[in-house]
């Protein structure tokens, strides 16, 4: 092995190390954020720069940095009030705190790439303790060049909860925690303009059990590995205008079958065509569109077909403004035994508004609609949020958000009965006050 890769396998032994008892955001993104990245890094108003991905070097963390290796540490601390923590038709209010840790990794290498991260999260509130829970993610990420092609393999790792505000969740009486892995390797060759990118994904889901309304909940019946392979074809026609079609092919299989209950194994495949389109001014366009199909092995389950589709409009106003708004359409899986899958509408609208190059101020409004299968209801989600974020200098960050949501559904109070598939209407007031430390 040469002394420069010796170099690095040190290095990532050492940030393996750290992230066992450290804790960077693992969150998967919107189909459209994976397939056409909005985060592009600028100190002004170049073009594909939003107030979101300026960088900012008087204010952004230093990091601290191991040979060729950059660490991110972030720490904040946050105490606020929920005016109905339980998602309950029959609110019940409570303070709360909010610890959020993280530690990101990033190489500082002039080919190749490597990043790792941690996050935990943890939310107590005070007067429904029941209601706590703590959210951890971790992500190893890295790519190898051959030439001008490029091999890339990640690994994700969520520990998340379901809750009772959330959509497509009955009324659980306590959140109920599950996890999902996901591993992807994709190789994209590039032939000039044009490229050719096939990968393989395989993800596991495990779900624990909880209660609703106090009757035991079920939730292994979810569980579940899912193979996908897939075709990315991207044609560049200038910088910041891109073609994309999309083809995949995933199979789920479920592990923990309940007796009595029909199979859930079902295949489903998806084409989308789109384009990414800089229009040289304020505007950038992101668009995709197709079809999904999603069969299943047993014939008690309808097969779910349905156009979907995701499109974005970037508007940068004034260079200190940025304005996103983006609809989408696509078929997920269902939480409830009774239904196999729902198809979504959400709507979404943002603004980023740099006051001043220390202050930051964002308000957005988000509405999803479920619409579930087998005729068992109708579920719409409404979210308002404003907040403000200031950057005292490049270690410490002070910000405060508002949000108000409303839940609304066709199957009252909720519960497992039949045609109860989810929690029933609420709505809920939430203040945050957040002091984030970071090197």
């Amino acid at each position: 092995m040469s002394s420069k890769l010796l170099r690095r396998a040190r290095i990532v032994c050492v940030i393996v190390g750290i992230l066992v008892i450290c804790a960077t955001n693992a969150a998967r993104a919107q189909l459209i954020d994976q397939y056409l990245n909005t985060n592009i890094p600028g100190y002004n108003v170049e073009p594909g720069v939003t107030v979101t991905s300026r960088l900012r070097p008087e204010y952004d963390y230093p990091g601290i940095r191991l040979g060729d290796i950059v660490f991110q540490p972030e720490l904040a601390e946050g105490v606020g009030f929920d005016s109905n923590a339980a998602g309950s038709q029959s609110p019940r209010s409570s303070s709360f705190l909010e610890t959020l840790g993280t530690m990101k990794a990033t190489s500082d290498w002039q080919s190749d790439s490597f990043t790792a991260g941690l996050t935990v999260d943890n939310d107590r509130y005070f007067e429904l303790p029941r209601q706590s829970y703590t959210n951890w993610t971790g992500e190893v990420a890295g790519t190898h060049e051959f030439g001008r092609d490029v091999l890339s393999a990640s690994y994700v790792h969520l520990n998340l909860n379901e809750t009772p505000i959330d959509l497509d969740v009955p009324q659980v009486d306590t959140p109920i925690a599950y996890q999902v892995d996901d591993v992807r390797t994709s190789y994209n060759a590039k032939f000039n303009a044009l490229g050719l990118q096939p990968g393989l994904e395989l993800t596991s889901f495990r779900y624990q059990n909880g209660t609703v309304l106090g009757v035991p909940y079920q939730q292994t019946y979810r569980n579940r590995l899912v193979f996908t392979p897939s075709l990315t074809v991207s044609y560049e026609l200038a910088p910041l205008r891109n073609l994309l079609f999309v083809i995949s092919d995933s199979d789920a299989h479920y592990t923990d079958q309940p007796a009595g209950l029909a199979t859930r194994n079902f295949n489903d495949k998806l084409v989308l065509g789109g384009i990414d389109y800089d229009t040289g001014g304020p505007i950038r366009l992101r668009a995709l569109a197709g079809y999904e199909l999603r069969n299943f092995s047993s014939s008690q389950y309808p097969t779910i077909s349905s156009p979907v589709a995701e499109v974005s409009a970037i508007w940068t106003a004034t260079g200190l403004t940025t304005v996103t708004g983006t609809v989408a359409h696509y078929i997920e899986d269902s939480a409830s035994e009774t239904t196999v899958g729902l198809t979504s509408t959400a709507v979404k609208l943002a603004v980023d508004h740099e006051y001043l190059r220390n202050v930051l101020l964002n308000g957005s409004a988000a509405f999803i609609a479920n619409s579930y299968q087998q005729n068992q209801g109708n579920q719409s989600y409404l979210q308002l949020s404003v907040g403000v974020t200031w950057l005292i200098n490049q270690y410490m960050r002070l910000a405060g958000r508002y949000d108000y949501s409303t839940r609304q559904s066709s199957v009252p109070n909720g519960g497992l009965g039949a045609g109860q598939t989810v929690g029933g209407n609420y709505s809920d007031n939430r203040f945050l006050l957040q002091l984030r430390i970071g090197l």
